[in-house]
């Protein structure tokens, strides 16, 4: 839509939620931690944090609840963690900030406290707390696989 000063900006499977790699998915669920990992990740995410260094960028997704999507989950994650201003878009048409989210997450994950009561993540074990929470979450909505579709058999972290 050149006319409004809309482009499509492809970024395909490395930011994907459905990866084709067997490798990264943990009994049968898509692992966000294990596609955080890998270089074509990281890739397209230096990619988009020039593209977006030029103009404004939505990533799209068909949830209503970024919690249940893995833009959130996995890439935007990653963004804030390089350092970018990351919002949603939320079904009433306000941007909550990724900090917001975060604090849902670990409200509905159980994994608030003082420290989230007063803003602090970086308060001692907050951290850990927070990566505990992502990874509960993306275990309860990450893609998984057919039974029958051959993928690796590690185990989940602990």
């Amino acid at each position: 839509m050149a006319g409004q000063d809309i482009a499509y900006l492809p970024y395909g499977e490395a930011l994907g939620g459905r990866p084709r790699d067997a490798g990264l998915y943990c009994d049968g669920i898509a692992d966000y931690e294990a596609m955080a990992r890998q270089p074509a990740f990281a890739a397209a995410l230096t990619r988009l944090a020039a593209d977006a260094a030029r103009g404004r960028v939505c990533l799209m997704c068909a949830e209503r609840e970024p919690l249940d999507c893995h833009r959130c989950l996995l890439v935007a994650r990653a963004l804030a963690a390089r350092g970018l201003a990351v919002g949603h878009i939320l079904h009433d048409g306000t941007v909550e900030p990724h900090a917001a989210t975060e604090r849902r997450l670990l409200e509905r994950e159980g994994e608030g406290g003082d420290a989230l009561a007063t803003g602090n993540l970086f308060a001692t074990g907050l951290a850990e707390r927070l990566a505990a929470a992502y990874r509960r979450r993306a275990r309860a909505v990450a893609h998984r696989v057919k039974p029958g579709r051959a993928t690796t058999n590690r185990k989940t972290k602990k």
